[in-house]
């Protein structure tokens, strides 16, 4: 179940912060320099023998920088499981000593380096290549991810010129990251003695901080992040925001920055100090209270009654997953709204996979929101569902006077005045966050009434393809209770003659139409043939043939010019029959074999067989060919590495 930060972490610690905000600016100065003279060796020495190797190439204006102990990391017992580093070469945790990488912001979100040192070994073809400062080194392209290795370094990158300059810059034979972003190597030196250290810098924005300073764009130096790893259950983190300047670090700042600063699970009551312009928080994860939550299984995957009587006391819900949970942690909300826990807990201490939630029916209404909440220290886990949230209407579509007829078809009373019809107009893409455009048509077609099986309700003004909504209190598609697609008239029924490439295209209609309304497309253009070359009217059974459509290709019948009838991408078909090992072409096209392959699904794994090793020429009826393999559950045909032609399945 998916678990969400908890951004309250560091609330409780004003006394903290205000003591550290009120000190004195050179006591903290003096602070600052003794320990940095009692301190362990600096980030930039501790990977340095990665950081090396970051050329000045991959500098930007707004960056993120890493570099990582990983033989440390692995000390202590993450709750999560550690995945292969290096994409495609999938390089194990365990054989990488150091790493460094960069993300870039500026053009998109990218990671144009990566660094790893250790005793890794890559699996791939390569080929020896030496740079422009004469470094000689291996390099590996397999089609996603490049990689250079010299010695115990790899390069990963996106672009060969990236690798080699990796390689100049550990050389010394080209400028260093570090070197031409002084500011990088000064956020590395905050803290010193880290395990994994990471540093961002660009513009106030780019750093996604949950506040304003002072509508400054410029206000924030870096932000600096460190881990030290002290026992197998115990990480200490830091995280360090330096400002500009002084004037920009205030109470209500620090507060701010401290409430969102937290989402782990922790050991002891986290600190902020104020040191001139730099900020730190410092926290100490307890991985061994992380993994206890990681484990528990949240209650949720929540369950209504099938059948929903209006007229029972309560409706139940049962919990489908969980592990036993203290009621107290939970939370039940109904349409975001927190629900009374002596209702819905019906007495329970603890809830667990099987039980049961009640809510008062007073309180179930259409498109009822449900959601339970769990919190624990990693901040909260969440299960919900929607209660009636769909209702059987069926719907009859008349083009001519272009009304569409609903008639309601469930058991269930609804309330009329809450219940409306909407007409929007057919749109092909959605983006996220995109308001939903005003409807075209709607109606209240039941007010005053209650709702019961067999009432009809219409909404005037509908167009071929509009989408028609039926909602509660609202038109929009999130108050949907039902919904219907207002079809053009009639279908169409596709044949294709795979050796002249001939797509035949016949019209089935109920009543006879204008020819000029309906239009064929290829590939979105508009066929050499089309019905209204044939007759201005056309009734059902109407045909036409369009010759030269490859296979594949995109064929949509439209109705005055963009909405769409019927659709198809024609292809070759071959009816195939398995027989004890041997697949057999029983009727269809013949088919180069030199364009087919099949693939074989057995019990443990996918085989991939090219027809042509086994038949010269085509692939016509008579023909086979054997699969060797056991426990086949199915074979399908594939004609040019994508079109699925063709099914075979052993007798059960």
């Amino acid at each position: 179940m998916k678990q969400c930060p908890r951004r309250t972490l560091l609330g409780g610690i004003g006394t903290t912060i205000t003591v550290a905000l009120a000190g004195n600016a050179a006591a903290a100065a003096d602070d600052r320099s003794a320990s940095a003279a009692d301190a362990d060796e600096s980030a930039v020495s501790t990977f340095e023998s990665v950081l090396d190797y970051l050329p000045a190439s991959v500098a930007e204006d707004s960056m993120m920088l890493t570099a990582t102990d990983v033989e440390r990391q692995l000390e202590a017992d993450e709750p999560h499981e550690r995945r292969p580093f290096g994409g495609a070469f999938e390089i194990e945790p365990e054989s990488v000593s150091k790493k460094a990488l960069v993300y870039a912001n500026e053009d998109g979100f990218s990671r144009p380096i990566k660094v790893l040192t250790g005793d890794i070994e890559l699996e791939g073809d390569n080929e020896s290549r030496e740079t422009d400062g004469g470094v000689s080194y291996e390099y590996y392209d397999d089609g996603r991810v490049l990689a250079g290795v010299a010695d115990d370094v790899v390069v990963l990158a996106d672009e060969r010129e990236t690798i080699e300059d990796a390689f100049d810059a550990g050389a010394d034979e080209t400028e260093r990251l570090l070197e031409a972003e002084s500011v990088l190597e000064e956020a590395l030196e905050t803290y010193d003695g880290v395990d994994s250290c990471h540093v961002q810098i660009g513009d106030d924005e780019d750093l996604h901080l949950p506040i304003d300073v002072d509508d400054e764009d410029d206000a924030i130096r870096y932000l600096v992040h460190g881990t030290t790893v002290v026992d197998s259950d115990t990480i200490e983190m830091t995280h360090g925001i330096e400002f500009a300047d002084e004037s920009f670090v205030t109470e209500e700042l620090v507060d701010a920055l401290g409430a969102d600063l937290g989402y782990m699970a922790v050991k002891d009551e986290p600190t902020v100090e104020v040191d001139e312009t730099l900020v730190t928080a410092t926290l100490t994860r307890d991985l061994e209270l992380e993994r206890a939550v990681r484990e528990h299984d949240s209650p949720g995957f929540l369950r209504p009654s099938r059948n929903i009587d209006p007229d029972d006391d309560v409706l139940e819900i049962e919990l489908g997953r969980g592990d036993p949970t203290p009621v107290e942690d939970l939370t039940l909300e109904l349409d975001g709204e927190e629900y009374d826990r002596e209702i819905w807990a019906d007495g329970h201490g603890k809830l667990e996979e099987g039980d049961m939630i009640e809510v008062d029916m007073d309180d179930v209404e259409p498109n009822l929101s449900v959601r339970l909440h769990h919190d624990h220290e990693l901040g909260s886990s969440g299960s919900g569902t929607t209660i009636l949230s769909h209702f059987r209407f069926t719907f009859d579509y008349d083009v001519d006077s272009e009304t569409v007829t609903a008639e309601y078809g469930d058991e269930y009373p609804l309330d009329g005045d809450r219940v409306f019809l909407a007409a929007y107009e057919e749109r092909h893409h959605y983006r996220p966050g995109e308001d939903e455009p005003e409807p075209r048509a709607e109606s209240q077609p039941w007010t005053d009434e209650t709702l019961s099986s067999g009432d009809t309700g219409t909404l005037e003004g509908v167009q071929p393809g509009d989408r028609i909504v039926v909602g509660w209190d609202g038109t929009s598609s999130q108050d949907s209770i039902g919904h219907f697609r207002a079809r053009p008239p009639g279908r169409v029924r596709f044949d294709y003659e795979y050796e002249s490439e001939t797509l035949s295209a016949t019209l089935e209609l109920e009543d006879e139409r204008s020819a000029d309304r309906y239009e064929l497309l290829v590939d979105d253009e508009p066929a050499d043939t089309q019905w209204v070359d044939e007759a201005t009217t056309v009734e059902s059974g109407a045909t036409i043939d369009v010759s030269d459509v490859p296979v594949g290709s995109d064929v949509t019948v439209v109705w005055d010019d963009d909405v769409r009838v019927s659709g198809t991408r024609p292809q070759p078909r071959v009816d195939l029959v398995y027989d004890d090992g041997d697949v057999e072409h029983l009727d269809g096209d013949a088919l180069p074999a030199s364009k087919l392959e099949a693939r074989v699904w057995t019990e443990d794994e996918r085989l991939e067989i090219d027809l042509v090793d086994q038949i010269d020429g085509e692939f016509e009826v008579g023909d086979s060919f054997t699969v060797d393999a056991d426990e086949i559950h199915g074979v399908t045909l594939i004609y040019d590495e994508q079109h699925r032609i063709g099914h075979a399945y052993p007798t059960r």
